[in-house]
C-alpha cells in the first residue's frame, strides 16, 4: 500500500484541528452567528422604517397639498356668497344747479337758510351701509373718528386712534344683493370735530380726516367678527 504523503498528513491535521476548535467553541460560535444575524435583520428592519418613513413623508406632503387646495376652494366659496359691508358717509348738503346749499328732504330738494349754513348744518354726514354680497350680514355697531394731520402729513397712520373717537351699537339684518340702510339722524358734524383747528385747516395748514369702521359678522362665521374701513378727508374748496 502507498503511505500517504506528508502534504495529506498535514491537510488532515489542519481539518482535524478545525473541527476539533469547532467543537470546542460551538456555543460562542453560535452565539456569534445569532448576532451577526440580529444584525443584519436590525440593518433590514432600520433600511424598511427609512423607506416607510420616506413614503409617509410624501403621503404628509400630497395630503397637505390637497388640504390647501381643498381650503382654497372653500374660501373662495365662501368669499363668493358672503356678505360684504361698504361704509359711507352721505352728506347732507348737496349741490343743486348753482345753489350749493341745498338739502333733500324727502323726494326733492329745498335750499338751506343761512341760519342753517351758519349753524354748520352742511358740514353734517349721515352713515350708510350698503351689503354689496349676496347673503345676509348681522350689523352691531359703528366707531367714528377723527384725526387732523399735521402741516406736509398726507398719509393716516395706520391704526390711527384719532383725535376724537365715537362708538355706537347699530343692531340691525342687512340683506344682501346690494341692500343698503342709512342711519336716520346725522352721526358725522364735521364742523364739530373742527372747531379747535379749522383756521389751520382753512389755510391748508393741517388736514382734517373722517375715518371708521362698522363690525359685523356673516353668516358663514359663528365667532369671528368683519370691519368694513371708511375714510373721507374734508377739503375746503367744498366748505
Amino acid at each position: 500500500m502507498n503511505r500517504p504523503s506528508k502534504s495529506n498528513i498535514a491537510e488532515v491535521t489542519i481539518i482535524s484541528k478545525v473541527f476539533t476548535w469547532l467543537a470546542l467553541h460551538e456555543q460562542s460560535l453560535a452565539i456569534w452567528l445569532e448576532g451577526l444575524a440580529l444584525v443584519a435583520i436590525f440593518w433590514l428592519e432600520l433600511k424598511e422604517y427609512r423607506r416607510q418613513g420616506r413614503e409617509r413623508i410624501e403621503q404628509h406632503k400630497e395630503s397637505a397639498a390637497q388640504m390647501a387646495i381643498m381650503q382654497s376652494q372653500a374660501d373662495t366659496l365662501v368669499n363668493s356668497e358672503r356678505a360684504w359691508v361698504v361704509a359711507e358717509l352721505i352728506p347732507q348738503a348737496v349741490k343743486y344747479g348753482k345753489d350749493k346749499r341745498c338739502r333733500s328732504v324727502g323726494d326733492g330738494i329745498v335750499s338751506m337758510s343761512m341760519e342753517e349754513f351758519l349753524a354748520g348744518h352742511h358740514l353734517r354726514y349721515k352713515l350708510k351701509f350698503t351689503n354689496m354680497g349676496r347673503t345676509p350680514a348681522q350689523i352691531f355697531g359703528f366707531t367714528i373718528r377723527y384725526t387732523c394731520l399735521g402741516e406736509g402729513v398726507t398719509d393716516l397712520p395706520e391704526n390711527a386712534g384719532g383725535n376724537q373717537a365715537s362708538a355706537r351699537p347699530f343692531e340691525h339684518l342687512l340683506a344682501g344683493n346690494g341692500e343698503a340702510v342709512e342711519i336716520g339722524e346725522p352721526i358725522v358734524d364735521v364742523g364739530k370735530y373742527m372747531e379747535h383747528d379749522f383756521d389751520a385747516i382753512k389755510s391748508l395748514k393741517k388736514t382734517a380726516v373722517i375715518h371708521g369702521s362698522v363690525r359685523y359678522r356673516h353668516m358663514f362665521s359663528s365667532e369671528c367678527d368683519c370691519y368694513a374701513d371708511f375714510c373721507y378727508s374734508y377739503r375746503v374748496s367744498q366748505e
